[in-house]
């Protein structure tokens, strides 16, 4: 036998025993017994369907009830502003000073003006004394007297006049160093040191952080739901609570022509350390629904999906897939895949598969 003729049979039988492997492989292998049922003592619950509030949420943000824009009423440089950004301030502290000179100049100039108006009273009063004892003696005419009584009295009238000049000027003396009404926060800085301040320009804007509100905004199709006085439940979540307390406080009653929506202020509980800001959402209770509850410790998870193990009257735990909803506590709503009535494991201790036997180790009450 020659050698090519050799390595031909060879490569031949090779692939045969190739072409059997893969025959083997391609036989389904024996499939695995499934694990013996098992007895375990676990409490069961009765499931039950309950009244629960039927909720309408709504996003929005913390506010402040009390928002302030700090103006000076008088006219003149700012000499110092005391605070920044972000400061907490409290009632009396100062805010703002601003230099006093043109408001002292308008004082000064309010006192001469007094005091010339003074000195023109008392010579109108002399000229009058002078000529109502003249003309007692017929030495002058009624005119005459007549016209040194209508000088007295011009004289007081701008003796009138320049008090209440001298009184405007030193009332805005005090406007020259701005003191916050509130305990708050700076929230804005709107001037710097050197810019002209005028009235009813804002220099800073503080806000209060005692009295805080939430508000948000209630389409048309509810607004009817909501009423001043009634309850709400609050949830911020910079805070990690979903159960703050509030009270619808006011209902704007003109809606955007837009979103159709109405603004709505809730008030929070005091020392709730909130920021205005802060997001948040609103639930306001507008009805009641039926739903089947659950247990949060009845929930299991098995092969990525979320159910409960269902005991029947045979004892037996078969695994549920349920499709889950809100969340009360304790308890969770299920939307689908179980209904009032069922009894299911209380608790999912990880050890459960479907099949197992279960003895009741204690029966609690529905949930």
């Amino acid at each position: 036998m020659t050698r090519p003729t050799y390595i031909a049979k060879a490569t031949w039988a090779l692939a045969g025993l190739c072409l059997l492997g893969l025959a083997a492989c391609k036989q389904d292998p024996a499939p695995n017994a499934a694990p013996d049922a098992r007895t375990l003592e676990l409490p069961v619950v009765q499931v039950l369907a309950r009244p629960v509030d039927r909720l309408y949420s709504t996003p929005g943000s913390v506010t402040s009830e009390e928002r302030i824009e700090v103006s000076s009423r008088a006219t003149g440089y700012i000499q110092r502003i005391g605070v920044n950004e972000g400061d907490v301030i409290s009632a009396g502290d100062i805010l703002v000073e601003i230099d006093p000179t043109e408001v002292e100049g308008a004082i000064r100039r309010a006192e001469a003006a007094l005091s010339s108006a003074k000195t023109s009273l008392e010579n109108a009063e002399t000229d009058h004394a002078r000529l109502a004892g003249l003309q007692e003696r017929g030495a002058v005419s009624l005119e005459a007297l007549r016209q040194t009584t209508v000088a007295r009295d011009l004289a007081r009238a701008g003796l009138a006049e320049a008090q209440a000049v001298l009184d405007t000027a030193l009332a805005g003396q005090k406007y020259t160093t701005l003191l916050s009404p509130i305990d708050g926060i700076v929230v804005a800085r709107r001037k710097q040191v050197g810019d002209l301040a005028s009235p009813g320009i804002p220099i800073l804007t503080i806000e209060s952080r005692e009295r805080l509100l939430f508000r948000t905004s209630v389409s048309e199709s509810q607004i009817a739901n909501v009423q001043v006085g009634a309850a709400a439940r609050i949830e911020i979540d910079a805070l990690a609570e979903i159960d703050i307390p509030g009270e619808v406080l006011r209902v704007i009653p003109s809606g955007d022509p837009v979103t159709r929506r109405y603004d709505v202020d809730l008030a929070l509980p005091a020392g709730l350390g909130a920021f205005p800001g802060m997001f948040g959402r609103a639930h306001f209770v507008i009805g009641s629904d039926i739903v089947v509850l659950v247990p949060n410790l009845a929930l299991a998870t098995r092969g990525g999906l979320t159910g409960v193990f269902v005991v029947g009257d045979d004892r037996i735990a078969r695994f549920r897939w349920v499709h889950g909803g809100r969340v009360f506590g304790a308890s969770t709503e299920i939307r689908a895949g179980l209904e009032g009535g069922e009894t299911i494991l209380a608790r999912d201790d990880g050890r459960v598969r479907d099949g197992d036997l279960i003895v009741t180790a204690g029966a609690g009450p529905g949930q």
